[in-house]
């Protein structure tokens, strides 16, 4: 996608080391937080007093060294490695152990996807909310002159009916399907496309379920495992 590459490149990126998650984080076990790794400008750790500012780019560092920043102190220091080491220890939720796309692949005719698709509703909620979900259609557009059209790229999701639809036949016309796919593919298909899964733990699938599915529930029932207290 050009067009998005050119904007991604120009942007600015200024990241927060998270510090205080919420309950239904679980990004310590995916590996993706709550700790920052990389791919910001600016890193941002937040104190009760302030903030203490890390590059991570070049540009970050030009920036950094244009702003009126005092040094961290061994106070602030200390602060600092406290409120880091906080976040990963506050975290409950954790995924089940074990090759997670592999267990995923080998149980797709677990009973479990029917027992969650009892609650799922099929609203999408999940996926709206999700970072890295990008499921899209594509809509033909004439214009009014009949010469000419356009080609436009629209946000969708996989538990929407017609997301499935090849001519005249709905692959995925039942709500356990839909669950199931969506849930394979993040933490399973994505390691063989992308070489990692698809879930960062951010939980906001957790947050916004009005059913109140936990996606880590989920995979602990299709792996076997019993719930976390």
């Amino acid at each position: 996608d050009p067009h998005y590459a050119a904007r991604r490149e120009k942007l600015l990126l200024i990241a927060v080391n998270c510090t205080h998650p919420a309950a239904t984080c679980f990004c310590d076990a995916t590996g993706d937080g709550p700790l920052v790794s990389g791919g910001c400008d600016l890193l941002l750790d937040e104190l009760d007093d302030g903030f203490v500012v890390s590059a991570g780019s070049e540009r970050g560092e030009a920036l950094a060294g244009a702003l009126p920043l005092l040094d961290l102190d061994a106070e602030h220091q200390q602060a600092l490695e406290q409120g880091r080491s906080r976040a990963g220890n506050a975290q409950v939720r954790h995924l089940p152990a074990g090759d997670l796309p592999r267990i995923l692949f080998d149980h797709l005719e677990h009973p479990a996807w029917a027992e969650i698709a009892e609650r799922c509703l099929s609203c999408g909620n999940c996926t709206a909310v999700c970072p890295t979900c990008f499921c899209h259609s594509t809509e033909e557009a004439t214009e009014l002159d009949g010469r000419t059209s356009r080609r436009r790229r629209l946000w969708d999701s996989c538990f929407t009916e017609g997301h499935s639809y090849i001519h005249g036949i709905t692959l995925r016309a039942e709500t356990p399907l839909r669950y199931r796919q969506w849930l394979t593919h993040k933490f399973g298909g994505w390691e063989e496309q992308y070489g990692r899964s698809g879930c960062v733990g951010c939980g906001r699938c957790i947050t916004w379920c009005p059913a109140g599915i936990d996606v880590t529930e989920s995979l602990r029932l299709v792996a076997g495992e019993p719930a976390h207290v």
